[in-house]
C-alpha cells in the first residue's frame, strides 16, 4: 500500500449499480459531451424513462442555464436516495480493469483514486498529475459548489500514462479476475466490461509498473489528463479549500479523486483535434479581422481576443470534423477544423512547454468518451 500511494494511487471504495439495475440505462456518457445537440440528450431521456439513471445524478453541460440551487438539490438527493434504496451497493474497496469495445479495437482502462496532493493543474507544474491542457479557473466555482455537497463523485475522468511497452495492461489482461459488468452502451457507446482487482498481489505488481513507466520517464511526471481536466482541477481546488480545517488529512475522501487510467499507446486509443465553431460572424468577416492559419496552439489566443471584442458571438468546441462543418452550415456558423494530433509526442511536449491551449485533443469521437458508471463517496 505504501508503494502505491508514492504513486499518488488509492485503492477506493467502489460503487456500482445493483444487480437488479439494467446498466445499460443507468451509464449515460460525459456531461460535456454533444453541447450542440440537444437531440442527443433527448434520445438519452427517452431511453432512460423512469429507471434508475446516472443521468439523474448529473447536469449535461447543454443545459447549463438549468445550473441553479434546485437542480443541484435535486442532483444531490437523487444520489443520496441510490445509496439508500440500494440501488448503487458498495462492492468494497478495488480497482477495477475496464474494457471498452469500440470500433478501433478494445481500448483498456483501471479505475482507481489519485492523491490530489500531487496533482498541480497550473503551466509548468512538476507535479507527478499534470493538466495537458490550459486550465480556465473561471469554470471551477460552479463544478466546486456541486462537488462541496454531493454524497458521491461520479467521473468521466481519464488519465494517461506513457507505457511505450504496454506493462501494465499486458499485465492485468493475463489475470483471472471475478467480472462486476458486461453490457451494451446506450447510443452506439459499444459494449463495456468490468473485473474486480482487491488482490494485494496484483497491487503490489501494479505499483511496480507504475513506478517502472516512472522511471523510464527520467523524472517525477507519471500521469497526464485526459478528458475531465476542470472535473479533476475542481476536485483539486476544493481539497486546497478545505483540507486547513480537516483533522485527518491523510485519510479525508476528499483529497482524492475517482479517474480511469489508460495507457496513450493503447491501439484503440484514437487521438483527433477538437474542432471549434463560431457563432454570430460570417467566414469572410471572421478572415479578415482573425489570422486562422495554424494549429489549435496559434488559433485559439486569437480567437478569445476577437471574441472578447465581439460579446454578440460565441464559440463551441466540437468533436469530429464532419460535425462541425455541419453544425457551422445548419447554424449560419464558421467551423474551424484542424489536422490530426499526434498523441505520441503529448508528454514530452507538456515536459517541455507546460500545457497546451484548452480543448487541444479530443481522445476519440463524442460518443467513445467514458460512460458514467463507477461512483465513490466523497
Amino acid at each position: 500500500m505504501e508503494k502505491l500511494k508514492k504513486l499518488a494511487v488509492e485503492i477506493p471504495e467502489i460503487y456500482l449499480p445493483a444487480e437488479k439495475v439494467d446498466y445499460s440505462k443507468f451509464s449515460v456518457i460525459a456531461c460535456d459531451q454533444y453541447t450542440s445537440r440537444p437531440q442527443y440528450w433527448e434520445q438519452v431521456e427517452k431511453k432512460v424513462g423512469d429507471s434508475p439513471s446516472s443521468l439523474n445524478m448529473m447536469l449535461p453541460e447543454i443545459y447549463l442555464d438549468r445550473n441553479n440551487d434546485e437542480t443541484r438539490a435535486k442532483i444531490n438527493a437523487t444520489m443520496q436516495e441510490y445509496i439508500d434504496n440500494g440501488t448503487l451497493v458498495n462492492i468494497g474497496k478495488c480497482f477495477v480493469y475496464v474494457k471498452r469495445h469500440l470500433e478501433s479495437g478494445v481500448r483498456q482502462g483501471l479505475v482507481l483514486a489519485l492523491d490530489l496532493e500531487q496533482y498541480d493543474f497550473h503551466s509548468g507544474s512538476d507535479s507527478m498529475i499534470r493538466a495537458t491542457e490550459k486550465t480556465v479557473e473561471s469554470r471551477l466555482p460552479a463544478r466546486i459548489e456541486i462537488r462541496r455537497n454531493a454524497p458521491l463523485e461520479m467521473p468521466h475522468i481519464l488519465v494517461l500514462i506513457n507505457d511505450t511497452k504496454d506493462k501494465l495492461f499486458s499485465y492485468i489482461s493475463s489475470l483471472s479476475l471475478p467480472s462486476l459488468y458486461d453490457f451494451e452502451l446506450m447510443q452506439n457507446g459499444g459494449r463495456i466490461e468490468g473485473y474486480k482487482i482487491d488482490n494485494e498481489e496484483i497491487y503490489s505488481a501494479i505499483a511496480d509498473i507504475l513506478e517502472e513507466i516512472k522511471t523510464e520517464g527520467g523524472d517525477n511526471f507519471l500521469y497526464a489528463m485526459g478528458d475531465g481536466n476542470h472535473s479533476l482541477a475542481s476536485a483539486k481546488a476544493f481539497w486546497d479549500e478545505i483540507k486547513e480545517s480537516v483533522d485527518d488529512k491523510e485519510n479525508h475522501p476528499a483529497r482524492y479523486a475517482l479517474v480511469e487510467i489508460e495507457n496513450i499507446f493503447d491501439d484503440a486509443m484514437i487521438f483527433e483535434p477538437i474542432h471549434r465553431v463560431i457563432f454570430g460572424a460570417d467566414r469572410e468577416t471572421l478572415e479578415k479581422e482573425v489570422d486562422l492559419t495554424g494549429d489549435a496552439q496559434d488559433i485559439e489566443p486569437r480567437l478569445d481576443k476577437w471574441l472578447a471584442a465581439h460579446p454578440e458571438a460565441s464559440i463551441d468546441y466540437i468533436h469530429g470534423k464532419e460535425e462541425a462543418i455541419e453544425i457551422a452550415e445548419k447554424n449560419g456558423g464558421v467551423a474551424i477544423v484542424f489536422d490530426e494530433f499526434e498523441k505520441a509526442s503529448l508528454f514530452d511536449t507538456v515536459r517541455k512547454n507546460g500545457c497546451l491551449v484548452r480543448k487541444s485533443f479530443s481522445m476519440g469521437a463524442a460518443d467513445t468518451k467514458r460512460f458514467y458508471l463507477e461512483c465513490r463517496k466523497i
